[in-house]
Formats: C-alpha cells, structure tokens, sequence
C-alpha cells in the first residue's frame, strides 16, 4: 500500500512538472533528500524514481518559459569544473565499472544544484526549497528523537536503509547541517504555532543527534551551538535553550553513551580512529603516487587499493570529506572541492553585507547566516565522515547564488525600520511560486 501511495504521489507531482518545472525541482529535491522510497518496502525501494523526477523536470524546463541560464558565477564554474574533472578522473579509477556507478548518482546531484540556481528566482521559491529539505530531513530525525525518550536512549538512531544518511554517523550530520535552517524557519514564520512546532522539531532533532551515538555528531552539535552563539545578538538566548534542552538530553542518556562519549579524549586507544587514521593514509598515498589522478569514486574502500598500503587491515571508508575527495579524485579535484565550499562562505557573507541594510531582504540576510551555519558543521563533522557528495551541500550552493543574483545590485545604503522587518517574515506559497 505505502508503495501505490508512494507511486501516486511521485505521478501526481509529474504531471505538476509538466505544467510547472519548479514542481519537479521540489518533488526532486524531496526525493534525493528524504529517500522515500526506502520507507515503501515494495517494488518503489528499487525503482529508479530519482532518475525518471530527473528527465521529466528538465525536459519541463527545456520546454517551458522559466529562465534557460543558470547563475554564471564563480560557483556554478567550479561546479561544472569539479564534474569535468571527475568524469576525467573515473576513466582512471582502479575499477570503472565501480566508479561509475557512484558517479551516475553525482551527476545528477551536481546538476540539481545548477537547476536549483536557474530556477529559484524569488522568495517564494527559495523558501518552498528550504521548507522541502528541512521536513524531508525533520521526517527522520523528530521520529529518532522521540524514540530515543521512549527507548531511554538505550537504541541507536539510524537513516533509512541504502541511503547517503543510512548511517547512524552521516544522518547525525544530516540533522546538524539542517538544525540553523530550521531555526531560520522559525524566525521567518508568522504562525505562532509554527514557531512553535519548529522550536519542538530542533529540540527533538538535536535529541536525535546524541541518540545516534555518533562522536562526530556529538562535537559537530556543540561547535554548532558555540558558532551560534557567537552569531547571536542576544547572547543569552543560546545558553538558556541550552540549559533547556541539551544539558538534560545529555543527563538522560545513558551510562553506555557517556562511555563512548569519553573516547573522544582517549582516541589513541580506540579502533575506530586508528581505522580513520589508516583510511587517511590510503588516500594521500595513492594520490601522491597516481598524481594527478585518484581511484575513482568510492575507490579507496576496494581492497585492491586499501590492502596494497595496507595488507593486514580491514577496508575502511575515507571518513573524511577532504580525504574522500583527495582519494577518489586526486589532488586537482580536491582543490576545486575546497574552492567550491570557499566560494559557498563567500556567497554567504557577500548576501549578508548586501542585505544587512534591507528591509526588503532582510530573509536573505538572515538566510545566508543559517546556512553559513550549516556549512561550517558540515566541514567541522566531516572532516570524521565520508559525506563530500551529500545532496544538500548542492542545494544550498545552487540555492546561495539564486540569492546572491537577486541581491547582486542592491543599493546596501538604503537604510531599513526594523518595525518593518516583521512583514518578512511570512512564508506563503501562491502564484508568485509558479511564475
């Protein structure tokens, strides 16, 4: 039954797309963020949806009055490089077939960021994008809060099964990446019991985070908490919700949790870092000596290439998006990685000084500031998690210079009431999301 309603819905949604591309982009961003279809159980679960959502929204597109040109920034360049350079590199991964299977997925992922900074050309839309990944994600982790109060905290929270967040580690980073944007949300709606229901959601996701019993997770929630502190205005918001929510989550927990907890202290001793450390080593090792290519995508985890650094361990993942990308794409690739989460941070603060002034967009400013939240926990836990190519981080990029081009000529001396700024705040989808 869930994989009719699944399938209906998907339907309902295409023939939406036919009429009004941006459709697709949601239902495609929903899909490539929630993995649906991993909660369907049925013939949905291998069904190539993702792909077919992919076609129709971009032949909708061709075919439609929506602008054909992306945004012909710096990013969108480094994009277009950064999948040039990995198409190169797969003709030189140690197993193609392997490569290119992961890279079929990438692709695809890189173009809904581009399609994403072509077609979110107003407030509306922006805001209807930041809705779909934040509910997509707030699925997983409100249902992982809740059950860890009911479990005691006793049971590990985990993603939907073959999925990028399937992990107990990458969906705690998932849930990181998305916490500021669901604030953002918060802030931005004028509905009380929204503000509400958002407040509620973040405290249950951060719950969830520590009941993933991730490590990472665990330093990426506080270096997200202190970064948010540091951004605030009012310094005593963040240590009061603080006092609040996470200071008794963290009681809650078991003993077990704080055991494994207190290994980040001792990490000499503990096989899941050496692991890390070993995988870090393949990776540089075999981009210096294939210089300038890498292994290709996901190569590094074949044993062909693990065991010949090293013959008695056992295969490991990257666990590290800057090692992971070094791995499968060699140095070059991990210069333009690192130019495009660079050019991202920019982005960020060239929005925020354009719009600081602005009543008008006043959203942007502080749209800009949530997600430079979320991409600094993104670099802060992954730099422990293999999680370079995760759907979101191309979204916000293709969603960063939407924004940046609607901001791009904005006159930052025209000075804004701040009696004004609660008119912004109202997030309503109307016609303005289909012109």
């Amino acid at each position: 039954m869930r994989d009719v309603f699944l399938a209906a819905s998907i339907l309902v949604g295409l023939i939406a797309t036919l009429r009004y591309p941006f459709a697709g982009i949601i239902l495609w961003t929903w899909f490539t963020c929630m993995n649906p279809h991993q909660d369907a159980w049925g013939f949905m679960t291998s069904a190539p949806v993702n792909l077919v959502i992919a076609i129709v929204t971009v032949a909708a597109w061709i075919f439609s009055r929506e602008r054909k040109q992306p945004v012909l920034d710096t990013s969108f360049f480094l994009l277009v490089g950064f999948l040039a350079w990995i198409t190169v590199n797969g003709f030189y991964a140690v197993d193609p077939d392997w490569s290119w299977g992961h890279w079929d997925q990438l692709w695809r992922t890189i173009v809904l960021g581009v399609f994403v900074s072509a077609i979110a050309k107003n407030r509306v839309r922006v805001h209807a994008l930041v809705w779909t990944v934040v509910i997509s994600l707030f699925y997983y982790s409100v249902k992982g809060g809740i059950f860890t109060l009911v479990t005691g905290g006793h049971n590990q929270v985990l993603g939907p099964p073959n999925s990028a967040i399937g992990d107990n580690n990458t969906l705690a980073l998932a849930v990181l990446m998305i916490l500021p944007l669901g604030n953002y949300l918060r802030l931005h709606s004028a509905n009380r019991m929204v503000q509400n229901g958002m407040f509620a959601a973040i405290a249950l996701s951060a719950l969830s985070v520590l009941g993933s019993y991730s490590r990472g997770g665990f330093v990426g929630l506080a270096g997200l908490g202190l970064a948010a502190w540091f951004r605030a205005r009012k310094k005593l918001i963040y240590p009061i919700a603080a006092a609040i929510v996470l200071i008794p989550a963290i009681i809650f927990m078991p003993d077990e949790y704080m055991g494994k907890m207190n290994t980040i202290t001792d990490a000499s001793n503990d096989a899941s870092f050496h692991g890390r450390v070993v995988a870090w080593h393949v990776a540089w090792d075999y981009a210096v000596d294939h210089f300038p290519f890498g292994d290709g995508l996901d190569g590094a985890q074949l044993p062909v290439v693990f065991n010949h650094y090293y013959p008695h361990e056992g295969t490991h993942a990257a666990h590290s998006i800057f090692f992971q990308v070094l791995g499968d794409n060699g140095f070059p690739g991990l210069a333009i990685y690192l130019a495009i989460l660079a050019t991202a941070f920019i982005n960020c603060a060239q929005i925020r000084r354009a719009t600081k002034n602005s009543a008008e967009f006043h959203w942007a400013y502080d749209l800009a500031g949530m997600i430079q939240l979320s991409l600094f926990v993104f670099c802060l836990a992954g730099a422990a998690l293999s999680m370079a190519y995760y759907d979101v981080l191309f979204v916000w990029l293709g969603l960063l210079s939407a924004v940046r081009q609607m901001t791009k000529s904005l006159n930052t001396n025209t000075a804004w009431r701040a009696e004004s700024a609660p008119q912004d705040h109202a997030v309503t989808l109307g016609a303005e999301a289909a012109t």
